[in-house]
């Protein structure tokens, strides 16, 4: 397959400000090169669960509907951690920090997963862009990568309000 032109990836305001803030500008995200599942295909498969449109409009229906045992708020924050996790073993952040983290993603409120669109232009990726494994996939023919330091400078962000 050629590349694609763009990549998507959806993420929370909590995370793109974490990353902001705590690890030098430097995004992880899981990304792929459609926006959303609505449009059928015979040569991929995307599920709504890898989609950012759907992932996106999961988190605003949870958002919406005030739903503080949402399944996918729940996931997200449990990432969040494991993010963490990973940036106080490589030392990107202090043990302080990693405290100061887990603080503020104990306490965020729903408004703070206030979904973002991240729209990464494939040629400035390339070479940071990591093919995901057909096991990890959320179906084994869809098209899924992770950057895992996509520097703030690449991609561009879309706010959805959900008010």
């Amino acid at each position: 397959m050629p590349d694609p032109l763009v990549l998507y990836s959806a993420n929370t305001l909590l995370a793109y400000r974490i990353n902001e803030h705590f690890y030098g500008q430097s995004h992880f995200v899981w990304c792929n090169p459609f926006f959303s599942a609505s449009a059928a295909s015979r040569d991929v498969q995307m599920p709504p669960s890898s989609t950012p449109c759907d992932i996106c409009r999961t988190y605003l229906n949870d958002i919406a509907r005030r739903d503080w045992h949402s399944a996918s708020l729940r996931d997200h924050k449990t990432g969040l951690k494991k993010g963490m996790d990973s940036k106080l073993a490589g030392r990107v952040i202090t043990d302080d920090q990693y405290r100061e983290l887990d603080e503020i993603v104990s306490k965020a409120s729903l408004d703070d997963f206030r979904p973002l669109l991240y729209i990464i232009p494939f040629a400035g990726v390339r070479k940071l862009v990591e093919a995901v494994s057909p096991l990890q996939r959320a179906h084994p023919f869809s098209r899924e990568y992770v950057i895992r330091y996509l520097p703030r400078s690449r991609f561009d962000v879309l706010d959805w309000e959900w008010r």
